[in-house]
């Protein structure tokens, strides 16, 4: 796939395509005209998500992926991959390589404006496995469609150099273990009471996918 810069580019996109798929999902089930209690878990866990694995667990195990290693002094190990990448944005424009360098530029202070750098976990990865276990709820379809871009992004998130497997593998962890939590905790309050006779998320047999 490295010597493929039509491949390589193709990752590219959907990765960046991941921003407009968590617009949409999000905004979708924020505009719902039917409050169900799968639409509660999926937003609770969305959030819960981001606090719990884009703050807490990203803080405590500050990284970088791949595309720092060499930056960070730690060898050249990953150069093969960057060149492989270099070599397809002759080809192809590979917007994760402008957005790393504007990353890293941010984090020495040579401009403002730019986010941090977290390798661990995942929240690309997390995300999108959160929303293939939404989606399968709604659709065994769009269930399948969100699982195979689900498996795109782990794919894209080690080919592009922003993060290690682990980091991947860490996201979807997190993000199945607040799936499964926050169904087991909302089955158990007085939301599920409220739904129970409407949705079958809202019986504790249901809660867990």
């Amino acid at each position: 796939m490295l010597e493929s810069p039509p491949a390589i580019s193709l990752l590219n996109f959907c990765y960046n395509f991941w921003f407009a798929v968590l617009i949409m999902i999000v905004f979708s089930s924020v505009a719902a005209t039917r409050d169900t209690l799968l639409r509660h878990q999926f937003l609770l866990s969305f959030m819960l998500l981001w606090l719990i694995g884009g703050f807490f667990v990203a803080l405590t195990f500050s990284s970088a992926g791949p595309c720092y290693f060499a930056r960070l002094g730690f060898g050249d190990l990953y150069q093969p991959l960057m060149d492989a990448l270099q070599s397809a944005n002759n080809h192809y424009p590979i917007w994760a390589l402008s957005v790393q360098d504007r990353l890293w530029n941010g984090y020495e202070g040579v401009s403002s404006g730019t986010m941090g750098i977290s390798a661990f976990p995942s929240i690309h990865v997390a995300s999108s496995v959160l929303f293939a276990l939404y989606a399968t709820r709604l659709s065994p379809r769009l269930g399948v469609a969100m699982w195979i871009f689900a498996a795109i992004i782990m794919l894209g998130s080690v080919v592009l150099g922003w993060h290690y497997a682990p980091d991947g593998y860490a996201g979807i962890l997190i993000s199945v273990a607040i799936w499964k939590i926050t169904g087991v905790v909302l089955s158990r309050t007085t939301i599920a009471s409220c739904f129970a006779s409407e949705i079958p998320l809202a019986r504790p047999e249901a809660s867990s996918v």
